[in-house]
């Protein structure tokens, strides 16, 4: 009886480390009691949404993690059945072009595709989770830039944009694009020169980051309509120059 409960542990640990993220309590006691009260088929059912031999899940966190992995990943069948992810991270996979195709089916909250080598988005790549998605994290890549096609009025629920360290020079194909949810707009450490008009639609940012570029003038009224914005940065810019007007009542 030892032997086979023995056995039976070590099974169940061996598929937990594959599949699970386990987080180890403070004493061994714990943790054996823990793992004594999980059975084999909720150990492998724990992950069975996008499981992969490589990508790592937490069903605690619901967070699927595929950065710095190969890509042609094999998934479950049920990958894209009845499943939201909190997270799904493909970061750091070398991905030069993305289109829904990459996505896998998958839907989530927030999507991380920073430090990749993505110079060029598809169009409609992310209109299957338009109405869901929350945060788009493109960082690190090589964008040049913006096309309205992917970045369009289908993300109504997108709160967080992060673009910053790519190639962004403008965004003249921009106007007309409706997002209405979106509040924090990272723009940092890119290529532009004149500021972007078309900021002016997305009349829910609070936070806005242009540092680290090339400007070198902002138009008198280039914030105006943007009545909750309440954090901006033009830091380390090029000859950036900050003109104002005094006007004078005449009596």
């Amino acid at each position: 009886m030892f032997r086979t409960n023995f056995v039976f542990l070590l099974i169940l640990i061996s598929i937990s480390s594959i599949f699970t993220e386990v987080k180890l309590n403070s004493t061994m006691t714990t943790t054996t009691t823990t793992l004594s009260m999980l059975t084999s088929q909720e150990i492998l059912s724990s992950c069975t949404y996008c499981q992969t031999m490589a990508c790592r899940c937490s069903l605690q966190e619901n967070i699927l993690n595929c950065s710095s992995y190969l890509l042609n990943l094999i998934f479950s069948s049920n990958c894209a059945e009845m499943k939201i992810w909190e997270i799904v991270d493909f970061s750091s996979r070398n991905i030069e072009s993305l289109d829904s195709t990459k996505l896998l089916s998958l839907r989530m909250f927030r999507l991380l595709l920073k430090s990749n080598l993505i110079s060029n988005i598809y169009d409609n790549t992310f209109d299957s989770i338009g109405n869901i998605l929350i945060e788009l994290d493109l960082q690190m890549n090589l964008l040049s830039n913006i096309s309205s096609n992917w970045l369009n009025s289908k993300l109504i629920k997108l709160k967080i944009l992060n673009l910053a360290f790519n190639q962004l020079e403008s965004f003249i194909y921009l106007n007309n694009i409706y997002l209405p949810s979106l509040q924090q707009l990272n723009l940092s450490w890119n290529q532009i020169e004149i500021f972007p008009n078309q900021i002016q639609q997305w009349t829910s940012l609070i936070k806005l980051d242009l540092s680290f570029n090339k400007l070198s003038s902002i138009p008198r009224f280039a914030l105006i309509g943007l009545q909750n914005l309440t954090w901006l940065s033009l830091a380390s810019n090029r000859h950036l120059t900050c003109k104002y007007n005094i006007y004078k009542q005449i009596n």
